[in-house]
């Protein structure tokens, strides 16, 4: 590898590492938001409310883009929107230019500022967004592209990050959902990290107090330089790995785990970037280990883990579980139990039965039955209870 890769390489370094030690149990998502950037391609970040998300990008971000010079800069560094239902498209893409259409110029969006002229982008609660947005979205995340009125521009998009707090089964956001080919599960941390987690927390609470509710960070690398990092794709040697990787997708389809055929051409690019990140530009079946987060449900990154193992070094085959323990779901089960006895209006008790719902699936769907049998037992009589007083 060049000289002049390997110094961004150790740039993006700095960055993963600063991250790593910012937030707690989070290191793979910054390792794979890091190798998103390289391949430029999306990522969808699924998990519970409160989990760091939207301050994780925000940071990395701050770190991996230059700052905006002035508000005249035709490209802005980081752009993030909470969509729901009523998200309208002039939130995202900018307001309608009234006086070029009065004066017979046609219509367009006046961009500015909005998420056509960003590199960086977060979208949270994605699933949420209308018809109207998703339609300009699929084209923006898989083409660059934004038709503006009559006009097709490119946008400057390099990595757009999409949260949500729950999975969708809508067939409608199929298309949408594809175009993310990672997708990672961002979870309250577990008991054993809780020390760090409050020390580090508080230690960020500190900085915000100091700063004004803001924390500023001088940028590490940029745009300029992971767009360097991108094109070097075209130079990784993928000929190693490229009977292993169509084997690997044929088994993983094989186990009902879809996987388009545009998916599995961007996970192959994804696979060059985690080479990148090491310094190399020849990919090896070590690199194979990105594909553990290519699931469409959490009950699938078992099955992927176990696939993908024989490839994977001791430091890269450690077991990832999306699945949460049968304390914590049985902890979930009692505050359901506790809610029932005091539910108020339909709206409260549309919510509750929403919120027993997701979690008679996630147990349904738990490798370890045995554990959780009980646990859905006394849910599935909570349901029934509570219909009955109805």
């Amino acid at each position: 590898m060049r000289q002049e890769l390997k110094n961004v390489v150790s740039d993006l370094d700095d960055v993963v590492n600063l991250l790593q030690n910012s937030f707690v149990a989070k290191d793979e998502i910054i390792e794979m938001l890091a190798i998103s950037a390289i391949a430029q391609e999306h990522l969808l970040l699924a998990g519970p409310p409160g989990t760091g998300k939207s301050e994780l990008i925000k940071r990395f971000a701050q770190l991996c883009t230059a700052p905006e010079t002035s508000a005249e800069d035709i490209n802005k560094p980081y752009f993030e929107y909470l969509l729901t239902r009523f998200t309208e498209p002039n939130e995202l893409f900018g307001p309608v230019d009234i006086k070029s259409f009065r004066d017979g110029a046609g219509y367009h969006r006046i961009c500015a500022g909005m998420l056509p002229r960003a590199e960086v982008v977060f979208l949270d609660e994605i699933f949420k967004a209308n018809s109207a947005i998703l339609n300009a979205l699929l084209t923006i995340l898989n083409e660059r592209t934004f038709y503006n009125g009559g006009r097709l521009e490119p946008v400057p998009l390099m990595l757009l990050v999409g949260a949500t707090n729950e999975m969708s089964e809508d067939p409608d956001l199929a298309a949408l959902y594809d175009r993310f080919p990672v997708r990672l599960w961002s979870d309250n941390i577990p008991d054993s990290h809780f020390d760090r987690l409050l020390l580090r927390g508080w230690q960020q609470e500190c900085l915000k107090i100091r700063e004004g509710h803001q924390i500023n960070l001088s940028n590490i690398t940029d745009s300029k330089s992971l767009n360097r990092l991108h094109q070097a794709l075209n130079e990784v040697d993928f000929n190693a790995v490229f009977n292993p990787y169509r084997e690997v997708i044929r088994q993983i389809r094989s186990e009902g785990i879809i996987v388009s055929d545009r998916r599995a051409v961007k996970l192959l690019k994804l696979v060059g970037a985690a080479a990148i990140r090491q310094g190399r530009l020849k990919a090896e079946c070590e690199d194979f280990w990105v594909l553990r987060h290519i699931w469409n449900n959490r009950a699938q990154a078992s099955v992927l883990n176990d696939l993908l193992q024989p490839y994977l070094s001791d430091k890269r085959a450690a077991v990832v579980s999306l699945e949460r323990e049968s304390e914590v779901l049985a902890g979930e089960l009692t505050q359901l139990e506790n809610r029932a006895l005091n539910l108020q209006g339909d709206i409260d008790l549309a919510d509750f039965l929403h919120q027993c719902e997701r979690l008679r699936r996630e147990l349904k769907g738990h490798s370890q039955v045995e554990l959780t049998v009980a646990v859905l037992a006394k849910l599935e009589k909570l349901i029934t209870e509570t219909l009955e007083k109805l």
